[in-house]
Order: structure tokens, then sequence, then C-alpha cells
């Protein structure tokens, strides 16, 4: 099969992968081959998630399987040093830094890789990740939008300045700093967050949503465009199995269709198929990407066509099986794609 890939703006499609660098037992060696293999592979893009206190809300499969995590800036530094040319995106971070210390982290990245950085933020979820920091996990929102200007005015001509609820500070050199403007995303799955990415970024990662949900906020998308003249980079990031037929992930696709089929019945904002329930494979399109490598490619297409410019698939159930994965994705699902 083949599809026509759309065009939004300067956005090509463009396809990435979660980094396998949280859950039972990341191993370094093991995820810096990963980013190695990717970028040989010709993939876009690797991205790391954020948290601080690791839990498993939805349970340990969507945990892969533990609550170990590598921390997000750190694991892109390494990474840095052994790739050249892929981007590496966080998606997303959480505002629970100081927004200096950000700067100054978020310079050393691009110094280590050069215009490759995209960077993810959001609010996220639970008071774990704030209060053990001293952040008030109910002003999250006030604490990004201050992180999120101080780091849309960099690089700055001269010293920082910022005066805010949370942060305030005068004349301060901060270096290194990039050498040109670090692309912001912001990310979310609320009509709000469509709303706060044309605000502030120059994309929007729209998680992981039902594909007639995302239909529905696609429709707020092209208001925001008509009404600001922009056009965002829009991401989505689906729980992502690809399987040759062998059957070895039977088992495990079935418990992700289960698991999020819960997670989706929780969600109040969201459109429900027409049984009224999430309860199969076909319900969960643009939660979950499964099945032989025809299928998956049919899936990814129906997420282009919806106005997807960046698909990154989170191979979180699979980490064990990441290389295979990557030559499934790679060989049989994003070449039948004309143009990528």
């Amino acid at each position: 099969m083949s599809f026509e890939i759309p065009v939004m703006g300067e956005f090509p499609a463009r396809f990435g992968l979660v980094l396998p660098h949280f859950g039972s037992g990341p191993d370094a060696a093991h995820l810096l081959d990963i980013a190695r293999q990717a970028e040989t592979a010709g993939f876009d893009s690797l991205w790391v998630r954020d948290r601080l206190v690791a839990g498993a809300p939805h349970g340990l499969l969507l945990e892969a399987g533990g609550t170990t995590f590598l921390e997000p800036l750190l694991t892109l530094a390494a990474v840095a040093a052994v790739t050249n040319r892929i981007h590496l995106g966080t998606a997303v971070l959480l505002p629970n830094r100081h927004p200096l210390r950000l700067a100054q982290e978020v310079g050393t990245l691009w110094r280590l890789a050069p215009e490759r950085l995209l960077l993810g933020l959001g609010l996220g979820v639970g008071p774990g990740n704030f209060e053990p920091l001293g952040f008030d996990y109910d002003t999250r929102l006030e604490l990004f939008e201050e992180i999120a200007e101080v780091l849309r005015g960099l690089p700055a001509a001269g010293p920082l300045h910022h005066q805010g609820t949370h942060f305030s500070f005068e004349d301060l050199e901060i270096n290194p700093q990039p050498g040109a403007r670090v692309p912001l995303y912001y990310g979310g799955v609320s009509r709000a967050a469509v709303r706060r990415a044309f605000e502030w970024a120059d994309g929007w990662i729209a998680g992981r949503l039902p594909h007639d949900t995302f239909l529905s906020r696609m429709q707020l998308v092209k208001r925001y465009e008509a009404d600001t003249g922009r056009n965002l980079d829009i991401a989505t990031m689906p729980i992502t199995l690809v399987d040759d037929g062998d059957g070895r992930h039977l088992a495990t696709a079935r418990e992700a269709v289960a698991t999020l089929a819960r997670s989706a019945e929780g969600a109040r904002d969201w459109i429900k198929p027409p049984s009224g329930r999430f309860e199969t494979v076909d319900d969960l399109s643009g939660l979950l990407i499964s099945g032989p490598p025809d299928r998956c490619a049919g899936q990814v297409g129906a997420m282009l066509e919806a106005g997807v410019t960046h698909i990154v698939f989170d191979l979180r159930l699979v980490f064990d099986d990441f290389e295979r994965q990557i030559e499934l994705l790679a060989g049989q699902v994003i070449p039948a794609f004309s143009g990528s």
C-alpha cells in the first residue's frame, strides 16, 4: 500500500521513537545502541519522558514493567554524544525546574547537539513530581507560563531578565545559550492544550488521543491556524507493537488493549465509539498501533490523513524487542508512505 504524505505548512511527516530510558531496568548501553540504530535506520527523532517520582498510575504494563526512570536531559546528553543527525526531544518536561537552570541545560544540550533539540513542555500530573521540590502542584500552569516565557527569550542578546510570581531575576548572564531559538512544543490532550500550543509553542504534542477525538481537536487547530496565520508541527505518540506473524506479542497486545480501554473510559471529553465503549483495537485507533506491518501502516496512514505531521512510536510494551521493532518499522511500515 502507499499513502501520500500530507504537508501542513512547513512540516512534512516525520517519524520518531520514544527511548527506553524507563521501566524495569533500563540499560545505558542498550539505550545508546538503540539511538545509533534509529539514526542509521533513518528515523527523524528520539524522545524522552519526564518524571521525578516514577509511579504506575495505569499499572506496570504502561511503565514498561517497572518504576526506574533515567533523568531525561542527562539521557539526551548521552545520546547526543553517540549520534550526529537525529533530533532529540522531550515529551514533555514538567514545570518543576528553575528556568535559569533549565536555560543552562538547554544551552549545554545545544552545544552537544547543535540545532537538534526539540523542547516539549507540559503541565504533568501528580503532586509527587512537584511538592518534594518545593513547588505547589496547583500552580503548575503559572509555573509553565513563566518557564516558557524565559525559554522563548533564548538566545538572549544580553543579560536575562524576568519578573514573575514564582521566579524573578535581573541582569543575569547564563552561558552557554543555544545558538538559535529552540523549537518549543506544548504537550497535552485537552482543548486547552491546543490553545496553549498556539500561544506558547511551535508544535503541539497531542499525546495519545482516539481518532475521532483527535479529529475534533484538529478542527480547533484549523481555527487557530486561521486566526493566527501559523502552522504547528502536530505530534502524536501512540503505543506501538508491530507483529511479524510469529505471535510472540499477542498476549501483550491483548493486555494493552484492555489497559488502554480502561484508561480511555475515564476520559470525560473523549468521543466514544459507536458501541459507546472502548473495547477493541479499532476503538483505540489513535492510542495504539498494533498488528502486522500492513495493518500498522494503515493505522499510520489514518493518523497522517487526520493531520498528524510527526508520529513518535512508543515501544514501551516491547522494550526487550526494540531492535527488531525498529527493523519492522523502518523496513516494512514507514516505506509505505511516499516521500518518507
